[in-house]
């Protein structure tokens, strides 16, 4: 690791190691006694207080069943309490020496806290103890301030430690400007700093400016902008190519070179995060592009929907299932479809023949029929059968087809049974070939005939609105899991969509239509499903253009089904020749070969270009969280002291990992925990998932929970992993907390690579 920044060791090893080895007895001593049973103490809980007094009233007869059952109740209070206590193997992992008022303090840090006032033993929570924050916030000789229960408590920090163990035994301590390593019948001291210096050595220093987002660019991304007003652009590249500023450059190009053509009201950005929405905005802004519509796919999906379909419900659930967003979004739902159309055929065509006496022959013409419009269809038979009527029978069918054809629109009794009915959703799974599992057509279909639930306020509409209202202002089934009742998915959107084209052959209701575009760029074009990308084709002007953006290899979303860029522009209706960006501008060369090789069996045949040299990543392992919360909130301090203007992202796998860590970091210095795309695009540091950083930048990007248990060897983890590393522009920082993950590249791969691509 790089320069320590932290007052050299000067002491002997054995003082300090006594000093450890008399606390680490003493705790142990009391984590014994604590873990014993309780001389004298009675058993508490109510259910065994309940037990001795059926007890004193029973008869002979009972008091067996009863002493059994005060037996286990006993034993489930042991257990208890004994899980809420330290681990004998590893009680603690840090130790802090402080000064109150004159006195000296011994605290330790551990999961479980422990208070032995007796033996001077004391654990407190690190995730949640105010003494805890010393630890992490503060160096040895520093004075601090914590509040306390609404006091305020001042001290100073004299010792600050980090130790691990190996069954039980202290096996090393982490002091200033080293570690005392237990080797054998000795201890050895090691200089090593506490955590590595993060600040990239080959790059100047951010000012206090505002980053520049409006990249230059060079001539082979000029040329894409300069394409074709109306002819499709499909830009593929890797992580920093530049494909997003193709792009959205290509927009203001068309909007200041064809106004009348392009106006801004009749041009939309789709991305997939609002973090990535928040940057085009600032970057159309910066090129002098005004009024263009920047959205997310969902946030546009719902606002179409909503208005064409009226009788949509105004909520969706808060957490669906999985399953149900996998299905709904699979290609093999398609299958479903289709079939349903057939049915609907059927049913009209049996309605009529009993309505108008053909026997069967209007049944059988209909059934002929293959077209893949339900509208053309009947179309046809009104061109054929019915105009082969003469009569009065004639002119019946054809008023009867013309009425069924007004109904085409109402797509809400094709939508339930398409999410509700076991037989087609089972049609569905069959024609995924083994990629959707039988399970989930029970999944989905409980799923949905809860959204079709009544809620609890239209059950109860009978009753005085006031009384229905609860203190909260949240609904009734808020928190319960009535709360899918009356919800639609996001998902529903596209599937309405798709029902109302393969009925009426348009994207229209009486309520709206499908709003219409002279320009589409979609970027991270690959997170989308074939479903979601027939609408967006659809909602491109017969004469209007789009720009495809993407990387197959950062896609992330399980539920994507993403086949190939072949298969991305078919469901667009329109064909392109991909056109490729391969260098690498954001990247530094040791950041970009990192990420290639993360990416395994997945990763394209050549590396990325990348013109600029870099710091190497660097990878960090320790003992657990713990460790990992003080690396972590000492590396970050030194790195805000040496490069205070850089932006600095603390990207986790997944959600709760992200409220995890920033819970950690936030006990030792200011950090945002960024949900829903809010990043302040300047200096900081913030703490996120990876979901949340596709297409955006970052000086710094840590990768805190790089554990094998976090990111499995999976392709899935590999992709994310890939996508959050190539945040970088100047350095990465792996931490693994615990055994590291088995994604992550070793030395001899990236020496291997070096001397192939060198």
């Amino acid at each position: 690791m790089e320069g320590t920044g932290e007052r050299p060791f000067s002491s002997e090893p054995g003082p300090i190691v006594a000093e450890e080895l008399r606390l680490l007895a003493r705790t142990q001593e009391a984590l014994a006694e604590a873990r014993g049973p309780r001389r004298g103490a009675r058993p508490d809980g109510e259910g065994l207080r309940a037990l001795r007094d059926e007890w004193n009233t029973a008869g002979e007869e009972d008091r067996p069943a009863l002493l059994a059952q005060m037996h286990e109740e006993r034993a489930r209070l042991s257990r208890a309490r004994v899980d809420t206590l330290p681990d004998p193997a590893a009680p603690y992992f840090a130790h802090l020496r402080v000064r109150v008022a004159g006195r000296v303090r011994d605290v330790l840090l551990g999961a479980a806290p422990l208070l032995d006032g007796k033996r001077g033993v004391t654990i407190v929570e690190w995730r949640k103890s105010p003494i805890a924050e010393v630890f992490f916030s503060c160096e040895e000789g520093e004075d601090y301030e914590i509040e306390v229960d609404g006091r305020v408590i001042e001290g100073k920090v004299e010792e600050r430690r980090l130790l691990t163990f190996e069954g039980g035994a202290l096996a090393s301590i982490t002091v200033p400007g080293g570690v005392l390593l237990h080797e054998g019948e000795t201890w050895r001291f090691e200089p090593r700093a506490w955590a590595p210096r993060l600040v990239d050595p080959t790059s100047p220093r951010r000012t206090p400016e505002t980053r520049n987002p409006f990249i230059t660019l060079d001539a082979e991304q000029q040329a894409l902008v300069d394409r074709e007003p109306r002819a499709p652009l499909l830009v593929l590249g890797s992580a920093g190519s530049g494909k997003t500023t193709v792009a959205l450059h290509r927009v203001a190009a068309l909007r200041q070179r064809f106004p009348e053509v392009f106006p801004a009201k009749r041009m939309l950005v789709l991305v997939p995060e609002p973090g990535l929405r928040r940057l085009s905005e600032r970057i159309l802004e910066g090129l002098a592009v005004e009024g263009v519509f920047v959205r997310t796919f969902e946030d546009w999906i719902r606002a179409e929907a909503r208005r064409v379909f009226s009788w949509l419900p105004h909520h969706e659930p808060p957490d669906p299932p999985f399953a149900a967003s996998r299905l709904k979004r699979h290609p093999a739902l398609f299958a479903a479809i289709d079939r349903l159309i057939d049915e609907g055929t059927s049913a009209i065509a049996r309605k009529l023949d009993r309505l108008l006496g053909f026997r069967g022959a209007l049944r059988k013409a209909l059934e002929a029929r293959d077209e893949p419009l339900l509208r053309d269809r009947l179309r046809a038979i009104e061109a054929g059968l019915a105009r082969e009527t003469t009569g009065e029978k004639g002119r019946l069918l054809r008023e009867a087809l013309a009425e069924e054809q007004d109904k085409l629109a109402r797509v809400r009794g094709d939508h339930r049974r398409l999410v509700g009915d076991r037989a087609l959703l089972a049609r569905a799974v069959e024609a995924s070939e083994g990629d959707l599992p039988a399970g989930i057509v029970e999944q989905v279909a409980a799923h949905t005939k809860q959204q079709l639930a009544m809620t609890s306020e239209e059950a109860y509409a009978h009753v005085d609105a006031d009384r229905l209202a609860t203190l909260d202002g949240r609904t009734l089934d808020a928190g319960t899991p009535e709360e899918t009742s009356g919800t639609v998915d996001v998902e529903d959107y596209a599937l309405l969509f798709e029902l109302l084209h393969r009925r009426t052959g348009a994207s229209a209701t009486r309520a709206g239509a499908l709003s219409r575009y002279a320009h589409i760029v979609l970027d991270e074009a690959q997170e989308l499903a074939p479903i979601e990308l027939r609408v967006i084709g659809r909602a491109l002007d017969p004469e209007g253009s789009v720009t495809v953006a993407g990387d197959a290899a950062q896609r992330i979303d399980r539920s994507g089904h993403f086949r190939s860029w072949e298969a991305v522009m078919e469901a667009l209706a329109v064909r392109s020749e991909p056109a490729f960006l391969e260098t690498s501008y954001r990247s530094p060369r040791p950041v970009v070969e990192f990420a290639h090789v993360i990416l395994g069996a997945d990763a394209p045949a050549e590396v990325p270009r990348a013109p600029r040299e870099g710091a190497d990543v660097l990878r960090t392992i320790t003992a657990g969280e713990g460790h990992a919360a003080s690396v972590l909130c000492e590396a970050l301090r030194h790195l805000r002291a040496d490069d205070p203007y850089a932006s600095v992202a603390v990207i986790a796998r997944d959600e709760p990992s992200a409220r995890a860590v920033h819970e950690a970091v936030s006990r030792g210095m200011p950090c945002r925990l960024v949900r829903d795309g809010d990043f302040s695009f300047g200096p900081g540091i913030e703490v996120t998932e990876v979901s949340e950083v596709k297409g955006l930048e970052f000086d710094y990007v840590i990768i805190p929970d790089a554990s094998a248990k976090v990111w499995p060897d999976a392709p899935e983890h590999r992709r994310a992993l890939h996508v959050a590393v190539t945040r970088a522009m100047r350095r990465v920082w792996i931490v693994s907390p615990g055994e590291p993950s088995p994604i992550l590249p070793s030395e001899e791969e990236l020496r291997r690579l070096g001397k192939l691509h060198r």
